[in-house]
């Protein structure tokens, strides 16, 4: 049976560190990477694959959100952290590269400053695996020859 998220050996090492931020950071659930357009990256296990598709729709909305408040109100230059709290528990996002934003789920309880803290030392570890190159369309548009 093959495996539905097979690791390659660059993606070894963002799994580690994704695990990592658990390990480090009290009362943090999960943590995804995904692209600007909402693809799911890579993604802690306790995710499952349904979870980290969700998860990557919602967080891909949330930065579009801020993105959109940022040209509106603020000074356009784009969205730093963005934070949901909701019954249970918080969702941050921060933006990892051009293409990429990095997501996690925490307990309510959460020290949210640790979490933000946690978050960006793993950007600045990570900036390499999370290039993510704009999708291309997979046809031109044009009429076929």
């Amino acid at each position: 049976m093959s495996d539905p998220n097979p690791i390659t050996t660059t993606s070894r090492g963002l799994h580690w560190l994704l695990d990592n931020i658990l390990d480090k950071t009290p009362g943090t659930r999960e943590v995804l990477v995904l692209s600007r357009d909402g693809l799911k990256m890579c993604f802690t296990p306790g995710l499952g694959e349904d979870g980290a598709d969700q998860l990557s729709a919602i967080a891909a909305g949330v930065q579009s959100l801020s993105l959109s408040a940022s040209a509106e109100f603020g000074d356009g230059k784009g969205s730093g952290q963005a934070m949901l709290e909701f019954g249970g528990g918080l969702l941050l996002i921060v933006p990892a590269s051009a293409g990429a934003h990095l997501a996690v789920l925490a307990e309510e309880d959460a020290d949210v400053g640790l979490v933000g803290h946690n978050m960006n030392e793993l950007v600045e570890q990570i900036g390499d695996y999370l290039t993510a190159a704009p999708r291309q369309p997979v046809c031109s548009g044009e009429p076929r020859p």
